[in-house]
């Protein structure tokens, strides 16, 4: 249900990994973002006009990110990726809760011998508990909501586009099954996801051995990793090092994905792939 909506095709009829595009011509290695549909427009009109695009579907709106979660869902992707994709150097981003997906990915991929040409992670968080981690994603969480609610006041933002819309605007719905009980149709997630209270383990950055590129807004719910104190704790995760980018803006809700994606692109570019 979460994926009926999506352009292009999947890479086999049952698979979750899609080819949401392909160039005429394709002279580089194809990008496989790990996130939603609703920045793909974006991403297929940026980095779409010489590489081929995958998309494959991060777990927000529909399951919590537990360790067991996105250990499954990644090794599920690796191995489609291998089947579908075997170019032996991937180029891999994830948004938010997807770059937990991008991270654990690229690490599959690397024990299994193939290289990570490129590894973007946009807006995520470090999982370390600190005390200054905490103070911070207070202070900016607190500027993020602000600034969510200045946007939406404004009325500059697109609608806001739930799961339920792009389900309605599938070519072909499938069949959930539900629980009657006290079902609440105004939130599409009921539908579509078992509502219990997880006391599973969440998932944890693990360490990752190349470069790595973070893209973090700048006034966004992360931006305080704009201030070099608190980048630190991401060397400990990304040990080939890194480069950092952030992007005007104050919402993590409603990034600027036209500036996001052109600087992922650039980054891109740089590796030469």
């Amino acid at each position: 249900m979460l994926t009926c909506a999506w352009p292009g095709q999947r890479v086999n009829p049952n698979s979750l990994l899609i080819k949401v595009h392909e160039p005429k011509t394709t002279t580089h290695l194809p990008l496989i973002w790990c996130g939603g549909p609703p920045e793909l427009e974006t991403i297929i009109s940026v980095c779409g006009k010489e590489r081929t695009i995958y998309g494959l579907r991060g777990t927000y709106d529909f399951v919590e990110p537990t360790d067991e979660v996105v250990c499954s869902l990644s090794q599920y992707y690796a191995d489609e990726i291998e089947r579908a994709i075997p170019t032996g150097t991937y180029l891999i981003a994830g948004y938010c809760a997807a770059a937990y997906l991008a991270l654990e990915i690229a690490n599959l991929l690397i024990a299994r011998g193939h290289q990570i040409g490129f590894l973007a992670m946009i807006e995520r968080d470090v999982t370390e508990k600190n005390y200054l981690l905490s103070f911070a994603r207070r202070v900016f969480n607190r500027i993020d909501l602000h600034g969510t609610r200045f946007y939406e006041a404004l009325n500059t933002l697109q609608p806001k586009t739930s799961v339920m819309t792009y389900i309605k605007s599938a070519p072909k719905i499938v069949t959930a099954v539900v629980k009657a009980d006290n079902l609440n149709l105004s939130d599409p997630r009921r539908l579509i996801k078992v509502e219990s209270e997880s006391q599973e383990k969440m998932y944890e950055l693990k360490a990752y051995p190349k470069q790595a590129s973070l893209f973090f807004i700048r006034w966004g719910v992360f931006g305080f990793y704009q201030m070099r104190f608190f980048q630190k704790y991401w060397r400990k995760i990304v040990n080939g090092g890194m480069t950092v980018d952030f992007i005007p803006g104050y919402s993590h809700k409603y990034p600027n994905w036209a500036r996001i994606i052109q600087k992922l692109d650039q980054r891109l570019k740089e590796t030469g792939h």
